[in-house]
């Protein structure tokens, strides 16, 4: 099974969500609103971080092939989901999830399928370009109606795959001189501006030059 009917007019909307731990991050993730309520919404959640997304349950599986069959369900209707894997976190199961989810990509489906990736940094080989299927859904995955949420502490252990395809960048506060110094440059904040955020703040990044936005997560 392959991904079918790409469609050049899909935009891209991946998005990269980067902070520190406390600095809200995964609850950008679930409240921040990139993903709806009626979304479709596939997640590798190893730490099961996500008990609810937008205040709709996830259903949560332990095996690739229950996990692969609740989504080929999923799909086959026009309903929203959130569906997601818990199984050991390593690059080959990383890997196995993104090719489960590469064979239900449709650019001409209802829904976009979101897939939330969380902790790439600990099944990320490579801060170079992502040459797995990973770097596929990335930069080819927008055409079959995917959209990637990308989430890690730090983003200087990410591949440059994840930065440059990411048009969308929700920035919390930062772990390391370093990491303030890269993310200051994506998204054109002063890295002064980045180093002074607090728990829950944060900036946001639009495509676009100085589309930049702050604010505060709350609920």
């Amino acid at each position: 099974m392959k991904p079918i009917n790409a469609n050049n007019e899909l935009k891209a909307l991946h998005c990269l969500y980067v902070g520190g731990t406390g600095s809200g991050k995964t609850s950008a993730v679930k409240k921040f609103g990139n993903i709806k309520p009626t979304d479709q919404v596939a997640l590798w959640d190893p730490h099961i971080d996500y008990e609810e997304i937008q205040g709709r349950k996830v259903r949560r599986y332990t095996s690739f092939s229950k996990f692969a069959a609740a989504i080929a369900a999923g799909r086959k209707t026009r309903q929203g989901f959130k569906i997601a894997l818990t199984v050991p976190e390593n690059r080959k199961n990383f890997l196995t999830y993104c090719e489960i989810m590469k064979r239900f990509g449709n650019g001409k489906h209802a829904k976009l399928l979101h897939l939330v990736c969380e902790e790439n940094p600990q099944v990320t080989e490579s801060v170079g370009k992502e040459k797995s299927v990973f770097g596929w859904l990335l930069s080819v995955g927008r055409k079959f109606g995917f959209v990637v949420h990308t989430v890690g502490q730090r983003c200087t252990e990410m591949s440059k795959t994840v930065l440059s395809q990411s048009p969308y960048k929700w920035v919390g506060m930062q772990p390391s001189r370093a990491d303030a110094e890269r993310m200051s440059k994506e998204i054109e904040v002063h890295e002064d501006e980045i180093k002074a955020l607090q728990p829950l703040e944060y900036f946001y990044k639009s495509p676009g030059i100085g589309n930049v936005k702050s604010g505060k997560l709350s609920w």
